[in-house]
């Protein structure tokens, strides 16, 4: 009699061509392994290919049966892990400073929250936040808050002429923030002038309470040549930040089955974050303000005074990037993750999704 596993066919498949269609390279013999199963999710009732070691394993070196599956992580560990019904909300950009008021963020000029424009806090007409964004005199970058995705949407602010402005806020239409920009550590601007370029870093609340930064997995990203988004799928790349803040100067990037050299495409060498402890004592500290959410991506750089400076957090971080270059994900806490994530119910039922006006939704369960 075959196993029955916890995740189904449709997931697994799913997993696959997931994995095919943002990570792996073409010329990838993604077959070869697919058939073969990881022992060590098997004995814990998950299929997994052991196609996801083949791959990883030809960029970082690191062979195991523990790498995550595309399908297990998102269906299953992520739930598991955080409150997927209070995600979106929590996600919403605009709310980053009520939740982390004492913490350092890009300097916010104008809000637009389900269509109403704020400032400073205050409800604003379209008019006042255009006005306020014209005499700022600064540059400023504009970027959606909810339902976002690899940098979508984020853009350079270069022209502040009254009519321009009105015509940026009405195309963005809701949902978006003004922002000044960025002026970063010069020791990471100099990885990519044109770009933000942010460092990635997960932390973990264990069941016992504990919080845990998952520091094999950190990595600096930066963006492509004369780009103003860091975004890795996107031209940029990737490199491992070591415990002690050190870069590492292995490059690497999605669709690719090379590593390129740090020094060779920027020059740069030796780079150090600057009081990278200190922003692992802030990513910890800000960690336990969200008590829904156990496993948390988050974006920060630093800023030219050392200070660490918040960028956004991601409830659903990928874990693709960090597999490829540092082995599989959680580390020695992925036991206790996989038991986590098997304590699941499956509960079949009909579902329709409503959806309205200025982007609202909701599934119907019809048993």
């Amino acid at each position: 009699m075959a196993q029955q596993f916890i995740n189904n066919n449709k997931e697994f498949f799913w997993g696959d061509w997931y994995f095919k269609s943002h990570v792996m390279p073409v010329e990838f013999d993604y077959k070869a392994h697919k058939k073969e199963l990881s022992p060590f999710y098997e004995q814990r009732g998950f299929k997994v290919s052991m196609m996801f070691d083949d791959y990883f394993s030809r960029l970082n070196g690191i062979h195991s049966d523990r790498y995550l599956s595309m399908d297990v992580y998102y269906f299953y560990v992520i739930p598991s892990l955080n409150r997927h019904d209070f995600k979106d909300a929590y996600l919403d950009k605009n709310i980053y400073s009520t939740l982390f008021p004492d913490v350092n963020q890009p300097k916010t000029i104008v809000k637009n929250m389900h269509g109403h424009f704020y400032l400073e806090g205050e409800e604003a007409s379209l008019d006042e936040a255009v006005a306020a964004v014209a005499a700022s005199g600064l540059e400023m970058m504009i970027k959606p808050t909810v339902e976002t995705c690899n940098g979508e949407g984020v853009a350079m602010i270069d022209d502040l002429r009254p009519d321009a402005l009105r015509s940026l806020f009405q195309r963005y239409a809701l949902n978006f923030i003004v922002q000044e920009k960025v002026k970063q550590h010069p020791d990471l601007q100099r990885v990519n002038p044109t770009s933000l370029n942010s460092m990635r870093l997960y932390t973990y609340r264990r069941e016992n309470g504990s919080y845990e930064f998952l520091y094999p997995y950190a990595h600096m990203r930066f963006g492509g040549k004369g780009a103003v988004k860091d975004n890795v799928s996107q031209g940029g790349g990737t490199c491992l930040i070591n415990a002690d803040g050190l870069v590492d100067d292995r490059v690497y990037r999605f669709k690719s089955m090379t590593v390129s050299s740090l020094k060779q495409e920027t020059g740069v060498s030796d780079l150090l974050i600057p009081n990278y402890s200190g922003v692992i004592d802030t990513l910890i500290k800000m960690h336990k303000r969200l008590p829904y959410f156990d496993f948390v991506g988050w974006d920060v750089t630093v800023l030219p005074d050392g200070e660490p400076l918040f960028i956004e957090y991601n409830l659903v971080p990928s874990v693709e990037g960090p597999q490829m270059m540092a082995g599989p994900m959680f580390g020695d806490y992925l036991e206790e993750v996989i038991e986590r994530a098997r304590r699941v119910e499956h509960t079949k039922m009909q579902t329709y999704k409503k959806v309205f006006d200025k982007g609202s939704s909701f599934y119907l369960h019809m048993q």
